[in-house]
């Protein structure tokens, strides 16, 4: 049932050219439900380009803004780089950046500190010696890139996770320095307008140790990873002040299980497994007190495969689990929304998202607003590639009754090809939002412009620095600049019209 105490607001249901989401729900865990006429909206996002374009992280801001970090090739070197999309309440774009670094950049994790600055925490290329190593970006509050530096070993080191602890950085992942994989830390302060290394530290055992996610709570880190050699699922948590070791829980079952996500909430940690069964691939779940006391171990049951992605607790008793599964007749992976009790596992509804082409989530945000967010690629909507797709829930209830999920695509960028997202910027747009008059700056004598829709049906087109955005239709458009040449293209940029 829904929370009586948190009732839903109407939501605006918009439909863009008979472009459609089906929307299921799973009923393979149990429980009756009503059909009720009650609905739910769920908005979606969709953001690419000619290449591959592929969500990984969403992060909350302060603000109640979200930054969205992507791995996007839709660029004019086709290398893998990072897309940061900083995103309002609505899902619309406030600003975007990419950052590159060759041959290959992928984005992990993403903080934001105390004066607006972001860190972008990403995996580079170093070397055929040296492998992989760890990249920070720093970005002033509008987006801009700031100072960067790279840190790793003459070994694989792979990052995952970024904090801001105190206003020091704090970075975990997983170092292959000592031959085996362990669990890595580094810490960082800001001096000189840059991070600087102030200390960093390694613990494993013999084994290889796989990192999957971590967070710190207080004065101590957790940490999820996969113990490859017995093929069993690991939680730790450790000491930043000691240094110790505080706990640890290893999974239980005999299948091969692998660490997936953890999240704490009060006084419990959830920690989110993949258990490969007689049945096939299916989730599963442990509940931890602080101090590693096993509260509850379970492995739901289900008819087809489901492979967990992420996890967020949304009361102090209750979390969510986002998961991809091919097993529900919507013609491909689909994106599961579960909702569980921490008390005895019970599973408590969810729909799945999905259409005839794949959905893959990589991660899900509970908001500070209570809302969820899940962020992930679709490749069903363009020419055949991945792009970003990203989903907002009114709030976590959704799905309590049989079919009251409606999906609505309320934006698509991908008729526009842009040749690369980290071109001349060249203009800029003043003010945007906009509403009627607005101003190009940076407009030079002989360049024109072209608008467009999300499906890239043009708006308008014309010359000169003052426009008037009147007649337009209200909602996201692309401002494409070009010389009178058509060369030396520029990039493509958002309009938010409203009235």
């Amino acid at each position: 049932m829904m929370n009586p105490g948190n009732p839903r607001k109407a939501r605006r249901r918009i439909s863009l050219g008979g472009m459609q989401c089906l929307a299921a729900l799973l009923a393979m865990f149990g429980g009756a439900l009503s059909t009720s006429a009650q609905v739910d909206t769920v908005q979606v996002r969709i953001w690419g380009s000619q290449q591959d374009d592929r969500g990984v992280r969403l992060i909350q801001l302060a603000d109640g803004d979200l930054l969205s970090l992507s791995s996007t090739n839709s660029t004019s070197t086709n290398q893998p780089e990072v897309w940061v999309q900083r995103i309002d309440s609505n899902a619309q774009v406030v600003w975007e950046t990419t950052v590159s670094d060759s041959p290959l950049l992928q984005p992990v994790d993403a903080v934001e500190h105390e004066d607006g600055r972001i860190t972008v925490l990403s995996m580079r290329y170093a070397s055929a010696a040296d492998g992989y190593d760890w990249h920070w970006q720093t970005l002033a509050p509008g987006g801009t890139p700031q100072s960067s530096l790279s840190w790793g070993t003459v070994a694989w080191d792979l990052p995952l996770r970024c904090f801001d602890r105190s206003g020091e950085l704090w970075s975990v992942g997983t170092t292959y320095a000592s031959g085996s994989g362990d669990v890595q830390w580094t810490r960082h302060v800001w001096a000189n307008e840059n991070w600087v290394l102030s200390d960093a530290a390694a613990w494993g055992t013999e084994q290889e140790e796989v990192v999957t996610d971590a967070m710190i709570v207080g004065d101590t880190l957790l940490v999820s990873a996969t113990l490859e050699a017995e093929q069993r699922a690991s939680f730790t948590a450790y000491d930043l002040i000691s240094g110790e070791t505080t706990w640890t829980y290893s999974s239980v079952w005999d299948e091969p299980t692998y660490s997936v996500a953890l999240d704490a909430r009060d006084t419990t940690v959830a920690g989110l497994m993949n258990v490969e069964t007689a049945d096939g691939i299916r989730l599963a779940f442990v509940c931890l007190s602080m101090s590693g006391d096993t509260l509850l171990e379970k492995i739901p049951g289900s008819g087809v495969d489901v492979e967990s992605v992420d996890l967020q607790w949304y009361t102090s008793e209750d979390f969510a689990t986002i998961s991809m599964t091919e097993g529900l007749g919507l013609g491909g992976e689909e994106l599961l929304f579960s909702r569980w009790s921490a008390q005895n596992g019970a599973w408590q509804g969810g729909p799945t998202f999905g259409t005839p082409w794949d959905e893959r989530p990589a991660s899900m945000l509970c908001d500070a607003s209570e809302r969820f967010w899940v962020l992930g690629r679709t490749d069903g909507y363009s020419n055949g590639r991945d792009d970003v797709y990203l989903l907002q829930f009114p709030d976590a209830f959704i799905g309590d009754y049989w079919g009251n999920v409606e999906t609505n695509i309320l934006e698509t960028t991908l008729s526009i090809e842009a040749d690369a997202i980290q071109a001349n910027a060249g203009w800029q747009v003043f003010p945007n939002p906009v509403s009627a008059l607005f101003e190009i700056r940076g407009y030079r004598l002989g360049q024109r412009w072209t608008v467009f829709d999300g499906w890239g049906r043009k708006v308008a087109e014309g010359q000169g620095s003052t426009v008037d955005a009147s007649p337009w239709p209200v909602g996201m458009l692309w401002l494409v600049p070009s010389n009178s040449d058509n060369t030396n293209p520029m990039r493509a940029l958002k309009l938010n019209v409203v009235r």
